[in-house]
């Protein structure tokens, strides 16, 4: 719909999974599989749609509560000092983790992608998640482009 209809794109689509990515949900070591379209629209501004592969994820619990429908699961932020933004959002602010994950790089690369997913539901609708890609970190190829190229 997004490329078809509206023009937007081009999607570079990835599988993730216990083989490439790790995850703590609720404060428990979580397995699970999602599909993950992104769409980089700017520098700094990317879309991001997740399509949860099993029942396991936060994903496809956010999608239960919402009856299937399309909605805005997490907003994303990009920070500098990951640890300072989390330390304010969880000591500052009280917020609890919903989730934290990391992504391997692209082969050859040890650098690791994090993110955090913070309970701002009650207050904002959606999750607020913080993240940082260090210095050297890099996309793997993706499995799919579309439209294709």
């Amino acid at each position: 719909m997004w490329a078809d209809r509206y023009g937007i794109g081009p999607w570079s689509l990835y599988t993730k999974d216990a083989s490439n990515m790790s995850a703590v949900v609720d404060g428990e070591p979580t397995d699970f599989a999602m599909r993950v379209a992104l769409c980089h629209l700017s520098p700094s501004f990317r879309l991001e749609i997740i399509q949860p592969l099993d029942d396991r994820s936060p994903y496809a619990d956010s999608l239960a509560r919402h009856d299937g429908a399309d909605h805005i699961h997490h907003v994303r932020f990009d920070v500098d000092d990951y640890d300072r933004a989390l330390d304010r959002l969880q000591n500052g602010l009280g917020l609890r983790p919903a989730m934290s994950a990391e992504f391997a790089g692209a082969p050859g690369i040890r650098s690791v992608f994090a993110g955090t997913c913070l309970h701002t539901d009650d207050d904002l609708g959606f999750i607020v998640e913080i993240g940082h890609a260090p210095e050297g970190f890099s996309m793997p190829e993706p499995e799919l482009v579309y439209p294709p190229q």
